[in-house]
Order: structure tokens, then sequence, then C-alpha cells
């Protein structure tokens, strides 16, 4: 706590605390310690406190905690005389810190779990409940891959939520999160939500494509699931097949800033700061990135292809009947007549092979019915 008195070394304080149900307790003198207050405090940060003012520490153990158990905390400044110098009074509220980390860490894992069953697909097992535990499968990409952006948002997100509501139980009081803090979220959440995007527009299919897979029966209106097995943890450091020195910065910085979060603990939370240099590079990780979905090609701008060709030849073979009838072709047979068994029999060995592409990467079979032209 502070004192709004400026710090004098070797004045001795000592301290009495007397709970809400009338029990007390003297605190002995080397659990009652003071320091100068500096520029980096919490409570300088926030502006309650001068940096020549006097920190108080106290070292309480958990006889007298209980959850938000209400006090008294008296602090006497020894005087020369047989009276204190001052005496200040503050009530406060004192929980178990083992009891709180406790509690925190198991409403962290309750809401983790739950999140993970809310996620789950319709047709789960326990096994693969268990198996949608793995971060790496729940921050999954649209592409099946584990995803950087997603894990360090879940990641940063923990520990920022696990930290204010430690401090919520250890004194029923809310903590303000620095602008640090705030732009760390920020960036991870910005890169998240454009490599969402870059990924949907990468890896759809064109709407021209995909209006005729709906006609022609090769997919149906509800979209297939993700194939979450593709996940890898080496996924987060990886493009493609190849080491990604980019991904592994962001992620290894994205490590150190969470641990040095979780160790200044929630009262560096609300100045918790990170050197510019390093955030920059965070961002600047973050860029590269998003960059590197952007220029990797795809299986998907592959498939877009041979679908407008297909598509095209399967035109072309109509128009051909139609020229040769000089009206509309009615059936497959008589379009095979008119414009020769040739022509039909090199646009039905395209559709073979645009349909084993297709499969390939959807997982999705196609019917051998499904690869006739049509006309209607």
């Amino acid at each position: 706590m502070g004192m709004k008195a400026p710090f004098v070394d070797k004045t001795r304080y000592f301290a009495f605390i007397r709970t809400d149900d009338g029990k007390s307790l003297l605190l002995k003198r080397q659990d009652v310690s003071t320091r100068g207050a500096n520029e980096g405090d919490d409570l300088v940060q926030r502006g309650l406190l001068s940096s020549d003012e006097t920190l108080v520490t106290l070292n309480l153990d958990d006889s007298l905690a209980r959850l938000w158990r209400g006090a008294d905390l008296y602090l006497y400044t020894c005087a020369t005389t047989g009276s204190p110098a001052h005496v200040s009074r503050l009530h406060v509220r004192l929980s178990s810190h083992r009891a709180s980390l406790w509690i925190t860490l198991a409403v962290l894992l309750s809401l983790y779990t739950f999140v993970a069953y809310l996620t789950r697909r319709t047709n789960h097992t326990l096994l693969s409940f268990i198996r949608s535990l793995d971060p790496i499968r729940l921050t999954v990409g649209p592409d099946g891959r584990a995803s950087l952006s997603k894990l360090q948002v879940l990641f940063f997100s923990l520990i920022v939520f696990g930290l204010i509501l430690l401090l919520a139980l250890q004194t029923g009081n809310l903590t303000d999160i620095s602008g640090t803090v705030v732009a760390l979220l920020g960036i991870n959440g910005i890169g998240a939500t454009i490599a969402k995007g870059t990924d949907a527009k990468r890896l759809t299919i064109s709407p021209e494509n995909r209006a005729w897979l709906l006609r022609k029966g090769w997919i149906t209106a509800t979209a297939p699931d993700i194939d979450l097995t593709k996940a890898r943890w080496s996924d987060l450091i990886t493009t493609g097949q190849e080491f990604d020195v980019y991904r592994f910065q962001s992620f290894v910085f994205a490590i150190v800033v969470g641990f040095t979060m979780i160790a200044g603990g929630f009262t560096q939370l609300s100045a918790f700061t990170i050197p510019e240099t390093i955030l920059s590079i965070v961002g600047l990780s973050q860029a590269v990135y998003i960059g590197g979905k952007l220029v990797v090609p795809t299986e998907t701008k592959d498939l877009n292809a041979a679908l407008d060709d297909l598509r095209d030849r399967e035109k072309k073979f109509r128009d051909a009947a139609t020229s040769v009838k000089k009206a509309p072709v009615a059936t497959l047979q008589e379009a095979i007549t008119l414009a020769g068994p040739n022509a039909y029999d090199a646009f039905l060995d395209r559709a073979r092979d645009v349909s084993a592409l297709f499969t390939s990467q959807t997982n999705i079979a196609v019917a051998s019915t499904a690869l006739e032209p049509s006309f209607s």
C-alpha cells in the first residue's frame, strides 16, 4: 500500500489488523517493510502516489484470510515518545492467496473446457472431445492448419482474464489495464481478423464455381467440417513445408511477453509496459505473418482455374450440339450424337481429372453421374 508521506529511511512501521468478526493480529516487525516509491510502481503510474512517497509491504499468512473477509488495517509510525507519531486506517478485504489462485485456475480450466465443448462437432465422441482440448485444434484456421494469430489471442486473453480474476478474488476490486496490454491484445486481435479474411479469400471457391458445383450436386449448401486432424504444432513456425523465421519470431516473443505478464502479476497489470522496440517487433511479425499468407500459393487457386476450364468446356460442348441442331438440345444422348463422341469423351476425361483434384482438396467424393454435362 502507499503512504502519503515522504519516504524516510529506517522509519519503523507497525501494523495491526482487526477483522469485521472481531479477530485481530499484530504483525511482527519483520513482516512490515518500507521503501521509496518510483516511477515504475503501479500506484505512481495511476497517480495515487508520488515517486518520493512511501510504499509499505505487509507479509501476511492465511490465518485471518477468508474469501473477501472484511478487516480494518491500522498502520503505526513509531516515535520517540510512547505514542505513535502517526496512525493510518484502511478498510481492506482479506482472501487466501492459495485459495484464490486455485479458484482462478479452476475457473480458467472450466472456461477453456466449456469453449471446447461449445465448438465440438455434432458427431463427437468422448475421445474426439478430449482431443479437441488441444489448443492447436481449438484455434485452427479455415485451411485446417494451426493459426498462430488466433492462438496468441487466446493465450493473452486467458492471461489477462486470469490476473484480473485473481485480483478480484483477493481484494474484491478490479484492476485497470495498461495501454500496452490493450495494444498487445489489439495487435493480435487485428492480426487474427485480417488473417481470417486473408484465408477466406485464398481458400474459398469462387461464387461462379460454387454455384456450378451446387447445380451439379458436387457440394451441398451446408459447409463441410474443417479437418482438424491436419493441425500440427509445427504449423506455428512453418509456411508450407519450410521453416518461417517471422512466424518463429512472433511465437517466441509472445511466450516471453506472456510469461512476463504472469510473473508481474495483477499488481503490475495496470502499469505493465513493453519496450517500444519489442512491441514494434510483435507488430512487424504480425504484418509479415499476414503478408506471407497472401503470397503463398494454394490448391484452391488451382482448383478454381480447373473448374473455370471445365465450365467452359461444358458450355462449348452444349454450343457445339446446339449449333448443329439450330435449336436447344434436350438430352445428353442427343448432344453426343450432334457434337460427336470424341468431344464428349474429351469433356468426360477432363471432368474426371477435375473431380479428382476437387476430392483431394475437399475430401468430398463425386459420383460418376455428376460428371456428365448438364443441359438445364
